[in-house]
């Protein structure tokens, strides 16, 4: 069977490769499909190296003492013609307030005004040990008590422009492209840290490549896993085990490997095996990169069609800071009114969710922390309305902290602690992904 698999795929590519070679690199009469990648280093250098980790409160607002390994914004752009999108890796904790207005108004002053808005997709990997989104957020004008970040608008612009220079350069590398993906559930690579039964184990691979000499152009790999390896006594900058992973596809096939995190909210990586921090980020994040390298050989690539890309807006439930964060602020010295106000200040009103449409692979761009159970939600809705594969990103183009089921909700846990926009919060979210996705059906029943 396999075989006969191997055979299909080898006549469809060659099939392939002739027709384009007669038609000057114009399938069908549409602008070429191109791509191009790039890498940037977003590590704060000089004196601003000394900024305050995030992802930890235990930390206390300690100052990075030194770069363990940089921390990058990789980006992708692809598409046709003036349909193109810029898919962006981040590592970053998550993407504070402001960033993605600051990084499309680098874009559009470096003339890029047309990968800003819907065909901009921003996500933060989660790493837990690179600089503080809350010192790039302009909307954090707290200063008590210590420990909590202040806002730096140095590093906001500094992040900001590198994030938007990476776009520029993977603009500048498109070059005529195939496009093939694929998606598989994996056993053993992550866990519910809640123990709830549903676990988001979808690993999604999606491939560019070259179409002149089918070398790499960049890998798209996402997967849920909180990277949390290295704990609060971690105080160097680091990518932790994401930045493994990238690295170790990308020394096996040249291109750019970018990492986008999945339904994370409950998803860790499993208990660790006795190793020190450092081994155990080096042992995870190679064998996820193993489980990519392993997926990689099975895709068939293609010309996809034009890639669609499309925004929802969604107005969120009243913001309710829960007993759970508010004792969690007591212990920082933040009283219950303050507590309150920094959830109003800091956390929006309204949102977008963000879609990207390749052929039937859709990536969701959730712009919170979903918990296994709530991204298997969304994916039976998108699945039902025939895209397949379905891959729910976390953490894109803003910032809520977690989204629960209400049922999850009413269980407790750290999740809910971090979750203020009550339990209402995960069918509001379910509501507005159905409603994207009629949109979305609207708009190509048009064309």
């Amino acid at each position: 069977m396999r075989s006969s698999s191997k055979k299909v795929t080898a006549a469809r590519f060659l099939g392939l490769m002739l027709t384009l070679l007669f038609s000057g690199g114009k399938a069908f009469g549409q602008p070429a499909f191109v791509a191009g990648a790039a890498r940037v280093n977003i590590t704060p250098i000089g004196a601003a190296v000394r900024v305050p980790l995030g992802g930890y409160a235990a930390r206390r607002g300690a100052l990075a003492t030194g770069v363990h390994d940089p921390v990058f914004a990789r980006a992708l752009v692809l598409g046709r013609g003036d349909r193109l999108v810029a898919i962006v890796s981040v590592d970053l904790c998550f993407l504070p307030s402001g960033i993605v207005q600051a990084v499309a108004q680098d874009l559009r002053q470096m003339g890029l005004a047309q990968l800003t808005g819907s065909r901009l997709f921003l996500a933060a990997t989660h790493t837990h040990s690179a600089p503080d989104p809350l010192a790039m957020d302009p909307a954090n004008t707290f200063t008590q008590p210590k420990g909590w970040s202040r806002f730096n608008p140095q590093l906001l612009h500094w992040s900001a422009h590198h994030i938007a220079l990476a776009v520029k350069q993977a603009y500048e590398n498109r070059v005529p492209a195939l496009l093939g993906y694929t998606a598989t559930q994996v056993e053993g690579l992550n866990r519910n840290r809640r123990d709830d039964p549903v676990l988001d184990k979808q690993l999604t691979v999606l491939r560019v490549v070259r179409r002149r000499d089918l070398r790499s152009i960049a890998e798209l790999v996402v997967f849920a896993s909180h990277p949390t390896l290295y704990t609060a006594k971690m105080l160097e900058i680091s990518a932790d085990w994401p930045g493994v992973m990238e690295q170790a596809v990308e020394k096996h096939y040249g291109g750019v490997c970018l990492f986008l995190n999945g339904a994370e909210g409950d998803a860790a990586p499993p208990d660790s095996q006795g190793l020190t921090e450092e081994q155990e980020v080096d042992r995870y994040g190679k064998a996820v990169a193993a489980a990519v390298l392993r997926l990689i050989p099975t895709i068939a690539y293609d010309v996809p069609a034009p890639v669609e890309t499309w925004q929802i807006s969604v107005t969120l439930p009243q913001r309710e800071p829960n007993g759970l964060y508010l004792a969690a602020a007591g212990s920082l010295g933040i009283s219950v009114p303050d507590a309150q106000n920094r959830v109003k200040h800091l956390m929006p009103s309204t949102t977008r969710i963000s879609f990207v449409r390749i052929h039937r692979l859709l990536l969701i761009g959730m712009p919170c922390e979903p918990t296994g159970a709530l991204g298997a939600v969304l994916r039976r809705e998108a699945e039902q309305a025939g895209y397949h594969p379905v891959a729910i990103v976390a953490l894109v183009n803003d910032w809520l902290a977690y989204a629960l089921t209400a049922e999850q909700y009413r269980h407790g846990g750290y999740e809910v602690g971090m979750s203020f926009y009550g339990p209402q919060l995960g069918d509001v979210l379910v509501r507005a992904v159905a409603r994207g996705l009629a949109h979305e059906r609207k708009t190509s029943a048009k064309e």
